[in-house]
């Protein structure tokens, strides 16, 4: 079962980076959350449906697949909060191929420093891109 998923996640990052997808989009289910870590660069923004307004536009970042989670949604939102250990939100995970490798996570004001946070994950997408060359 395993060998499966490891050829669909291989089959399914090749596809997201030709997709629409590639752009911030929402999850729609588990198995989506699953798979979607397995890319060589993720950024997951897990959220909370009564906070969205606090949510940072990622949809400028490039060469990192984008999505958002809330942990509101009845079919995965219990099941990512705990796997991912989600504290606070909204929180910002990036994955290169299924290791988180960056985390940002809200204080007491819901809310993050977006200039900050977004200079962060660029600085660390060219860190990813540059261990392909090593």
């Amino acid at each position: 079962m395993r060998k499966y998923y490891k050829q669909f996640g291989v089959l399914f990052g090749l596809l997201l980076l030709q997709s629409p997808l590639h752009s911030q989009d929402k999850i729609s289910s588990l198995q989506q959350v699953q798979l979607l870590s397995q890319d060589e660069c993720v950024v997951v923004q897990v959220n909370a449906d009564w906070n969205l307004n606090a949510s940072i536009d990622l949809s400028k970042l490039r060469n990192c697949a984008i999505f958002n989670a809330s942990i509101d949604d009845p079919s995965y939102g219990s099941a990512i909060a705990s796997e991912w250990k989600v504290k606070s939100v909204p929180t910002i995970i990036m994955f290169e191929y299924g290791k988180e490798v960056k985390r940002f996570e809200a204080g007491l004001s819901f809310n993050l420093n977006e200039q900050q946070v977004i200079k962060a994950i660029k600085d660390e997408i060219d860190e990813i891109q540059l261990r392909k060359f090593q």
